[in-house]
């Protein structure tokens, strides 16, 4: 006897975006946590949202579910939970305010770049760089870190100070080889 295929799973595609807008949803909600030092609650939604970010873009990768939105959504989405939370643990004082500074300043190079180079008629279309890959999960990482030892009652000062100074100097690694890539990309286009 044989079995009948089970049907595929068929989705929304709008799944990843709705998924992505609630994770953005969630920002306001965990600086309202870390406002409060509710450590654990800010934790607990940080790592909700991470885990968001995993699911949205497995299922849009696996079903087929990309769209022009969740490219534009998900990085935002991203970046205002970091930024947010970075913010608030500065207001906070448990991080000083150079360090989510040089990350503003960092991103705010990369898109003013993109723009210039789109007015230049250098478009660019770089494919993710694996420094920039590690740089975003070890700034995750680092801040779960932060909102996790909190909630534990685990202080490390003095290594949150050398991972922050670490941190930095991938921030910087990673904007340069973005640069320089697009720079190559950008050239090869116009030859």
């Amino acid at each position: 006897m044989t079995l009948p295929k089970p049907s595929p799973i068929v989705l929304p595609r709008s799944l990843p975006n709705l998924i992505t807008a609630a994770r953005l949803a969630l920002v306001p909600f965990v600086v309202e946590a870390i406002a409060r030092e509710a450590w654990g609650t800010a934790f607990l939604l940080f790592a909700v949202a991470g885990l968001s970010d995993g699911i949205d873009g497995f299922l849009a990768r696996r079903y087929g579910l990309t769209s022009r939105l969740g490219a534009i959504l998900d990085p935002l989405a991203d970046k205002a939970l970091m930024l947010a939370v970075l913010v608030s643990l500065t207001l906070a004082g448990l991080v000083p305010a150079w360090f989510p500074a040089l990350l503003i300043v960092r991103d705010a190079l990369m898109v003013i770049g993109a723009g210039l180079a789109r007015l230049a008629s250098r478009p660019l279309e770089t494919p993710p760089l694996l420094v920039g890959k590690l740089n975003t999960a070890c700034q995750i990482a680092f801040l779960a870190w932060l909102l996790g030892s909190r909630a534990l009652g685990i202080a490390a000062v003095e290594a949150e100070a050398v991972a922050m100074l670490a941190l930095a100097g991938l921030s910087v690694a990673s904007a340069l080889a973005r640069g320089i890539a697009a720079w190559r990309g950008g050239a090869a286009t116009n030859r």
